[in-house]
C-alpha cells in the first residue's frame, strides 16, 4: 500500500470514528430525553398517587372523627337514660318502703 492510500484510510477511518461518535451522542441524548420523559411522568403519577393517598387519609381520619362523635353521643344518652331509670327505680323502691311501712303500721 502507498502512503497515501494509508493515510486516506486514516482519514477515512477518523471520520467513520468521528461519525461513530456523533451518533452514539445523538443516541444517548435521544435516550437521556425519553429518560427525563419518564422521569416527568413517573412525578405526576406520584403526585397523583400521593394526593389519593392524602384524600383517602383526610376520609379515613373524618369517619374515626364522625365515630367518635357518635360513640360520645350513644354513650351520654346512655348515661343519661341509665341516670333517669335509677331515679325512676330509687322512687318506685322508695314509695314501696313507704307503703310497707304504713301498711305494717296499720297492720297492728
Amino acid at each position: 500500500m502507498e502512503e497515501t492510500e494509508l493515510s486516506k484510510r486514516i482519514d477515512d477511518l477518523h471520520r467513520r470514528f468521528d461519525d461513530l461518535g456523533a451518533d452514539i451522542g445523538a443516541r444517548f441524548a435521544a435516550t437521556d430525553r425519553r429518560f427525563d420523559d419518564l422521569k416527568a411522568d413517573m412525578v405526576a403519577r406520584f403526585t397523583a398517587i400521593e394526593k389519593r393517598f392524602d384524600d383517602l387519609r383526610s376520609d379515613v381520619n373524618q369517619r374515626l372523627i364522625d365515630m367518635t362523635q357518635l360513640f360520645n353521643s350513644r354513650l351520654n344518652d346512655m348515661n343519661q337514660k341509665l341516670t333517669t331509670f335509677m331515679w325512676i327505680a330509687s322512687a318506685w323502691f322508695t314509695f314501696l318502703t313507704a307503703v310497707l311501712a304504713v301498711s305494717g303500721f296499720l297492720r297492728r
